[in-house]
């Protein structure tokens, strides 16, 4: 039973189709061009942020990561003195 669906010859199964051949260098190099000039063309469309936004979006990163830092120091604080009230 396991093995017909494996092979696709079970009922509702789909016949697997044999893996292509990849493109050769010759011709991926060949398209290298055309790849670069739509990476340009996406890369145009992009909103890049402004000077302010980057600053702005970088504070509050850091701010974040001191809060997260505080928070984690009094949770490991809090079960630390637990656990040497526990093991005593």
């Amino acid at each position: 039973m396991a093995d017909d669906k494996k092979s696709g010859s079970g009922a509702g199964g789909k016949p697997v189709e044999p893996a292509q051949p990849r493109p050769g260098f010759i011709s991926r190099l060949m398209k290298a061009p055309q790849f670069f000039a739509e990476v340009r063309q996406e890369a145009a469309k992009v909103t890049w942020p402004t000077l302010s936004e980057t600053r702005v979006t970088t504070i509050a990163v850091f701010v974040m990561i001191f809060l997260a830092i505080i928070f984690f120091a009094v949770v490991d604080f809090a079960v630390n003195m637990v656990v040497k009230w526990l093991l005593g």
